[in-house]
């Protein structure tokens, strides 16, 4: 699953070309891929403790998503100069995985009304109204 993740988090980004690089075991005995075959590949045949996959565009700090795999708990974060692709590419990969596991993501609230503002505006425009009406009672008297 974390695979079609990563696939629709290069394709939404887009990534193109994608760089991967992918990290297991990195805090005892590291060894690192550059393919999600590779990584594929190495997940079948050797048990691991954690998985770190780098996923991004040829201008890495443009934008790049990492998802992070250790003791049962899988992270996800994206990154970069050019938010609108790091964003694409978190946002795809975070409804693949969502979907999979059933993971119903939070929603922020709406934020409170600024009354603050809301006050400064009022006030301005009665201001405004004030010195309008003083304009136009001076008009009349002439």
């Amino acid at each position: 699953m974390i695979f079609v993740a990563c696939r629709a988090a290069i394709e939404a980004g887009p990534f193109d070309p994608p760089i991967c690089e992918v990290v297991f075991d990195e805090e005892f005995d590291p060894f690192t891929v550059d393919t999600l075959e590779e990584a594929r590949e190495h997940l079948r045949h050797n048990r691991v403790l954690s998985m770190d996959i780098i996923l991004s565009h040829i201008y890495e700090d443009e934008a790049r998503l990492t998802l992070s795999y250790s003791n049962d708990r899988l992270q996800l974060n994206g990154q970069g100069s050019d938010w609108e692709r790091a964003r694409a590419a978190y946002d795809a990969a975070q409804a693949e995985l969502a979907g999979h596991f059933g993971i119903t993501t939070f929603k922020l609230p709406k934020l409170p009304r600024d009354t603050v503002a809301e006050t400064r505006k009022r006030l301005v425009l009665d201001e405004l109204e004030a010195a309008l009406e003083q304009v136009d009672s001076g008009l009349e008297d002439h």
